[in-house]
């Protein structure tokens, strides 16, 4: 290999990593700028607070407030280059966080007329999983289910949300009355970059499926065509809460 050859590759190996780095720049800046309307938002919801405490709605604020605290941390983390430190130190109560979701899509499924249906287990535990990475899996599952109900204009507006335990496995489900999946779409459905939709991008299921078996856990999907889907987490329990 000549020498005129080893510099147009290293001349091209310059120009990658400059355009790397103004990506990775402008990345940062947009990431930086979004924490501002965050904080108003923050504030706003601080203020509310009262009022809502007023009329027994207290629990939406502080819903609301926690997942913009997740998002100022992921950006935070984002940043600063770091993972997530409260991962290791947090406990992540299932029915928690399932009702927790539910109280968020309330408004969403009232003004799309979805019925949500929450039903949980009488007895709560505690995941081996933290809870942002369990929150991502479920907000993309119940944004699919949403998504399923409004593209087939089911007349039978209906998701239902639940959790079940046994000894040593928890089971969170997720049943849209949407129009389905086809077989062939089911084999291929969990595969990066396989999307069904117009505008997908094929990698939220994909996503959804590394973070629940990075945990020891596994993600199911049943459907019916012109009926309904269900998607199923597993995950292992890492302690029963005593009251």
């Amino acid at each position: 290999m000549g020498p005129e050859k080893n510099g147009e590759e290293t001349n091209e190996a310059f120009i990658k990593l400059a355009k790397q780095k103004k990506i990775e720049q402008s990345a940062a800046e947009i990431v930086h700028e979004i924490r501002n309307p965050l904080t108003t938002v923050k504030g706003f919801l601080e203020l509310i607070k009262p009022y809502l405490k007023e009329i027994g709605k207290e629990q939406y604020a502080e819903v609301a407030l926690t997942e913009l605290n997740r998002a100022d941390e992921l950006i935070y983390d984002y940043l600063h280059g770091a993972k997530p430190q409260s991962n290791h130190v947090q406990k992540t109560y299932l029915n928690k966080v399932v009702n927790n979701l539910a109280m968020l899509y309330e408004s969403k499924a009232i003004l799309k007329n979805i019925q949500l249906i929450t039903n949980l287990s009488n007895q709560e535990v505690v995941l081996n999983i933290p809870e942002n990475p369990l929150k991502q899996v479920l907000i993309n599952l119940m944004n699919n289910a949403i998504e399923a109900i409004e593209e087939c204009n089911a007349i039978d507006r209906k998701i239902c949300f639940s959790t079940e335990i046994d000894s040593t496995t928890a089971v969170i489900t997720i049943m849209d009355s949407g129009g389905g999946i086809t077989d062939e779409n089911i084999k291929n459905l969990f595969e990066p970059f396989f999307s069904s939709k117009e505008k997908g991008t094929g990698l939220g299921l994909s996503i959804c499926k590394t973070i629940i078996e990075d945990h020891k856990g596994s993600i199911h999907v049943k459907s019916l065509l012109e009926k309904y889907t269900t998607f199923t987490v597993c995950l292992p329990i890492k302690s029963f809460f005593i009251v």
